[in-house]
């Protein structure tokens, strides 16, 4: 996927991964866009968030 357009900028998709990078920011992007929040996951989207953080940690050195 391309992470620059032709005039050199971010992508929308990259920007918006940015603005969502901090737990502050989240916060202020979804009220400013009227986006719904689920208060909480299901356990099984939970233990399988969990188990990718896991092998995240698993691989780093």
């Amino acid at each position: 996927m391309a992470t620059r357009d032709r005039a050199g900028h971010k992508t929308l998709a990259d920007a918006v991964r940015e603005l969502i990078g901090t737990e502050d920011n989240r916060r202020h992007v979804h009220k400013l866009l009227g986006l719904a929040v689920d208060p909480e996951l299901p356990p099984t989207l939970a233990s399988l968030l969990e188990a990718i953080g896991k092998a995240k940690d698993d691989k780093a050195p």
